[in-house]
């Protein structure tokens, strides 16, 4: 009978326990919406994960997100958000403020000052929230500084002024606002993820050795390497001609006229007539040889509907609408039924600029 009893009291135990989080987890959810934002700044995944409370009338910075939370020496920063930790995740490594924080997912936090926000990153991402928080764990601190805008009841996070390599990230309650600095070094990314690739193709190899002369103009050798590695693979244009540009750049000038000449008659097909010409305009600013290049292909190949598609691009960046759309018509005249629908696009959105 005792036995009994004492079964059936902890099966109320239970479910009072499991009834409770229930509904906890009710509660939680509908007084502050779970929200995730994601932006991408060059090849890097940025992820932040919280859940948006709103003001309701109270006063928010300096009120239930006190100033300077220290007790007995410890600090309390505000988890970032509400209901559970606030996490951010990177897929590369940054700079955040112009300080290095490795990939990887962090617990957010924030210490509230009046006039300077400090942005805590740690190494956990499961805890709770900043009532477990530890600075021992932490993986870096930056400051900002809030500024009053505009009102809002909810508290959201956005990324704002956004460049190819960097973006704010910037959270949003009541009438204040306050952002950090987000940066990536593409460059450096993209040739850690290219070298990390189990097998590499023709392409990883030439990409890798383009990056690397991009990254640090004085690494030849090492970009020459990785060209070697692309022609065991398979000789063809791209190739033998960046082993040609790299010589040149070393002064084995006869060398790199013989793989010219090598990677000229290798030449054909789209990478050829369209990447190549207008890589010079893309990567070198030099107009002049791109004009060059293209004219000189058409001269000797007018009906290949691919270089004047390019020429086309070359008139647009060059801002002559007219002669950009007598290339794109050019290219639709002469292109297969493959290509028919991307050049008739081509012809006749750039007709209707120049028409307008």
């Amino acid at each position: 009978m005792k036995k009994n009893i004492l079964i059936y009291a902890l099966f109320i135990l239970v479910l009072g326990i499991y009834g409770a989080k229930a509904q906890d987890m009710l509660v939680a959810t509908k007084v502050s919406q779970r929200a995730s934002v994601t932006q991408r700044i060059g090849t890097t995944d940025v992820t932040v994960v919280y859940h948006s409370p709103l003001a309701k009338g109270r006063k928010i910075f300096g009120g239930i997100v006190p100033y300077d939370f220290v007790v007995d020496g410890i600090e309390y920063p505000w988890r970032a958000g509400s209901n559970e930790n606030t996490t951010i995740e990177f897929t590369h490594d940054v700079m955040i403020q112009g300080q290095p924080l490795p990939k990887g997912k962090y617990g957010l936090h924030i210490f509230v000052k009046e006039s300077e926000w400090v942005y805590i990153f740690s190494k956990n991402a499961k805890s709770w929230g900043s009532f477990s928080y530890k600075k021992e764990e932490d993986a870096l601190r930056v400051t900002a500084a809030p500024k009053k805008t505009s009102y809002q009841e909810w508290l959201s996070y956005d990324f704002i002024s956004r460049e190819p390599e960097s973006a704010v990230l910037e959270l949003h309650w009541s009438d204040i606002k306050c952002g950090i600095q987000i940066s990536v070094d593409v460059t450096a990314n993209v040739l850690t993820d290219l070298k990390s690739k189990e097998e590499k193709t023709v392409d990883d190899y030439i990409k890798i050795a383009q990056l690397t002369i991009a990254q640090n103009p004085m690494d030849v050798d090492k970009a020459l390497d990785y060209v070697e590695k692309s022609l065991n693979i398979k000789k063809e244009f791209r190739n033998t001609m960046l082993k040609s540009e790299l010589l040149e750049k070393k002064g084995r000038i006869q060398e790199s006229k013989k793989y010219r000449e090598e990677a000229i008659a290798l030449g054909k097909g789209f990478p050829y007539f369209y990447y190549y010409p207008l890589s010079f305009m893309l990567l070198e600013g030099d107009k002049g040889k791109t004009f060059s290049l293209l004219a000189e292909m058409l001269k000797k190949e007018p009906n290949n509907y691919v270089a004047h598609l390019a020429m086309g691009e070359y008139y647009i960046k060059d801002k002559n609408q007219e002669k950009a759309t007598f290339h794109f018509g050019k290219a639709y005249e002469y292109a297969g039924e493959r290509s028919k629908p991307y050049t008739r696009y081509m012809y006749l959105s750039n007709k209707l600029i120049l028409e307008q």
